[in-house]
């Protein structure tokens, strides 16, 4: 009896393009108006609510970092002054756009200062 068996091991990994997918994602007009939405909901408790976040996280460089991205002039202020500029900005719906791209580049900025490789390459 011939127990002689053949196989051969074929292992195909799909190209998947991120950067077309992205680029889907981001020319899809349903894209930001999703982020919109969120806006039609500030109410006293979420502006409360971003103000607690803010204080008690944020020291008041990150603070001037994020008024630096949204371009507010540099000035000295205080902090709870500048939580407030940075809120009222935030939850002005003309700004959503601004507010997600801060928002997204500030995770992936974490993303990286968490990373064992890139964090040596991040100055903050």
């Amino acid at each position: 009896m011939n127990n002689n068996l053949t196989y051969k091991i074929h292992d195909t990994i799909e190209q998947f393009d991120y950067k077309s997918e992205i680029d889907n994602v981001i020319d899809n007009d349903n894209f930001f108006s999703d982020f919109q939405e969120e806006y039609d909901f500030f109410d006293e408790d979420t502006v409360l609510s971003l103000q607690i976040d803010y204080c008690e996280n944020y020291t008041i460089k990150l603070l001037q970092q994020i008024a630096g991205y949204y371009k507010f002039k540099k000035t000295k202020i205080k902090k709870e002054h500048l939580i407030q500029l940075i809120i009222e900005f935030e939850i002005n719906p003309e700004n959503s756009v601004i507010v997600y791209n801060r928002k997204r580049l500030w995770h992936y900025f974490n993303e990286l200062k968490s990373d064992e490789y890139f964090s040596k390459y991040i100055l903050s």
